[in-house]
């Protein structure tokens, strides 16, 4: 992401929203800084179809990251150097996301003009648009179609301040990392995603959801929503007693959140755990009928779940059956790549829903890859 921007078109705004700082290698690193871990997927992309080489993620200390912001560099360079080693990834050619609520995602319509007029266009109009002082942001743009007519342009406009996005090229230069791009997490996770147009995607992560629509390939509405994986295991552990370890292994057991038409008695915890899930749903809803209100004609084919607090149990059939008539599916990003016959398959399979940003951060890479 730098000051100076390009035009894409359509069919190029999944596989690149930013510029390259540096060339490709055959090998990429998609790494995926949170809140409460780093996650990390070294791909081959040499053969035309991606092989997943290693994965991992490590836990991060707390306030080591807070909000999208490195606030402990050495800390984040060292868990992700351990990562790396641990993992047996081998690249050190990497590309990674900036998040938080400093990241400015936007939708902005302008008349068909020539990519230069474009240009100049929008860092003109910029100070309209991004709330932050001239100067103290980078930003990038992309054409992704259309607008209402065919006077029309339909503009993504990423920003993001130069400490977050600094911060954090430093952390990874101190990690030994060689940065490739900086991306946004809902392209890294859509790029993962099969034969899909209009659609919405709920990342669950450790404090913060982030739910993602997605119109014609491009992200059309983007919200965060201060409910994460760490609420529901704090609901366990208000209720139990039981210290956080303890509270978010059993978490992950079969059938803590129970179904909303369950007939009987429910524990507290199980009753704390279905309010917290319908919060959720609310949320989803009320961006939904949002994004409908703004889209009529335009009928949303479904809903994923990723990120580490999608493996709660039942949480796809509990939305789906407080949502309607909109199907709701645990995101697998394995399904668009080929795993190295090395790696074990439970363990990818427990992680995979983790991994769905690192995976398509590294897919950013793949400028033909065949899925």
């Amino acid at each position: 992401m730098c000051p100076a921007s390009r035009v894409m078109n359509l069919k190029k705004i999944k596989k690149h929203l930013v510029h390259w700082f540096a060339g490709q290698s055959p090998n990429i690193v998609g790494i995926d800084i949170g809140t409460g871990q780093v996650k990390a997927a070294e791909l081959s992309l040499h053969s035309g179809h991606p092989i997943l080489k290693a994965a991992g993620l490590i836990d991060l200390p707390e306030h080591v990251v807070e909000d999208g912001y490195v606030f402990e560099r050495e800390a984040l360079a060292d868990s992700i150097r351990r990562l790396l080693a641990t993992s047996g990834i081998s690249s050190r050619d990497v590309v990674v996301a900036v998040a938080g609520r400093a990241v400015f995602v936007r939708e902005i319509i302008f008349p068909v003009m020539t990519k230069e007029e474009l240009k100049a266009a929008v860092r003109w109009d910029m100070e309209k648009y991004v709330p932050y002082e001239p100067d103290s942001y980078y930003y990038d743009f992309a054409v992704i179609g259309p607008g209402k007519d065919e006077a029309e342009l339909k503009v993504l406009l990423v920003a993001a301040p130069h400490e977050l996005v600094n911060t954090l090229a430093d952390a990874l230069a101190a990690a030994g990392c060689k940065l490739l791009a900086i991306d946004i997490e809902p392209l890294a996770v859509f790029r993962t995603l099969h034969d899909v147009k209009n659609t919405m995607v709920i990342d669950i992560g450790t404090t913060i959801s982030q739910i993602s629509v997605f119109q014609d390939e491009s992200p059309a509405v983007t919200r965060l929503i201060p409910i994460g994986g760490r609420k529901f295991t704090e609901v366990i552990m208000q209720t139990t007693g039981l210290e956080y370890p303890e509270a978010e292994r059993l978490k992950q057991q079969t059938g803590m959140l129970k179904y909303r038409d369950l007939k009987g008695e429910l524990s507290m915890a199980h009753q704390r755990l279905q309010l917290l899930a319908s919060e959720l749903g609310r949320e989803v809803e009320r961006t939904v009928e949002y994004y409908q209100a703004q889209n009529r004609e335009t009928v949303l084919d479904r809903i994923y779940l990723t990120g580490g607090g999608s493996k709660l149990d039942n949480l796809p059939e509990y939305l789906a059956a407080q949502l309607g008539d909109i199907q709701v599916l645990r995101h697998n990003p394995l399904s668009v790549l080929t795993p190295a016959a090395s790696l074990d398959r439970e363990y990818l399979h427990g992680l995979a829903p983790q991994l769905a940003v690192a995976i398509g951060l590294a897919l950013h890479g793949g400028m033909d890859v065949n899925y």
